[in-house]
């Protein structure tokens, strides 16, 4: 009689786990596409700012500075509600100080270099919002979260501010013509969202039509070849469609309120890159 085969030793737990990572190792993973809810809200929203930016520029600092002003109130109202960080009213508070500050100080400031007093209004509101927290009497959950999302928004005006200095220079209302009309552009594109195979190809769609659209309004404005005008817009619209994707990540964005924080803030971060981009190309 013949002895039976010897039975396979039972699999312990590193052969099992050894087992799943060379089959997860061997698996095709594709990485997950973030999600871009249809949001009219903000493409309406982003397109109003920026034509009432480009009115506005044609109209002097001032006016550019009262429109920046109604960006950051917005984004002051509901920028607690949109990250869901304790104290709101303080938050409030804080970001409405910061932005009367940076847009104060750029709008003073009537000699070149026009930024030059932008570093301080941007520490002041740091130590602004520092002393905030420092002010809270509800135990300071999430202290790290509720500064760097405070910092985040103050930093996000601060660029915004820039813009108020553009009317000062040689053709400056004409670079926030060109900027805000690729951005306007690229919240259109956002549209194309609602289509899942679209998803990977939003940034570059919006870049592409961003620049497009820069080349076309300073062709029609005779104020920048078309080489410099697709940079810029190129710049602008990617920067603005990477803040609006990023934010259309958080539960919170389904509100009306959170849509027109997010509309705000996409039009107003890429203002540093605005300014700085415009001032080398038409020096």
């Amino acid at each position: 009689m013949t002895d039976a085969p010897p039975e396979p030793p039972p699999q312990t737990r590193v052969s099992r786990a050894l087992a799943r990572a060379a089959a997860a190792a061997s698996a095709t993973v594709t990485p997950p596409v973030p999600e871009m809810p249809l949001q009219p809200l903000v493409t309406v929203a982003v397109v109003a700012l920026a034509g009432l930016l480009t009115v506005t520029a044609f109209a002097g600092p001032a006016m550019v500075a009262l429109a920046v002003g109604l960006s950051a109130g917005i984004i002051a109202w509901g920028w607690a509600g949109l990250l869901g960080l304790p104290s709101p009213r303080g938050t409030t508070l804080v970001l409405a100080v910061g932005s009367a500050g940076a847009i104060g100080t750029v709008l003073a400031t009537r000699e070149d270099p026009f930024l030059a007093w932008m570093p301080a209004a941007l520490a002041g509101s740091m130590i602004v919002a520092f002393v905030h927290q420092l002010a809270r009497r509800d135990g300071r959950p999430r202290l790290v979260e509720s500064v760097a999302s405070t910092i985040t928004a103050i930093a996000i005006v601060v660029s915004g501010a820039s813009l108020v200095a553009l009317p000062r220079t040689e053709h400056g209302a004409w670079v926030v013509a060109i900027a805000s009309a690729a951005v306007a552009v690229s919240a259109v594109t956002d549209l194309a969202g609602g289509l899942r195979r679209m998803l990977v190809w939003l940034l570059p769609l919006a870049m592409l039509a961003g620049g497009a659209a820069a080349i076309l309004v300073g062709h029609l404005l005779g104020a920048l070849g078309w080489g410099a005008a697709a940079f810029l817009g190129v710049l602008a619209a990617g920067v603005s469609h990477a803040v609006r994707r990023v934010l259309a990540t958080l539960p919170a964005i389904s509100s009306a309120r959170s849509q027109l924080v997010s509309a705000c803030a996409s039009v107003l971060t890429g203002g540093v890159v605005v300014y700085v981009v415009g001032r080398l190309l038409m020096s």
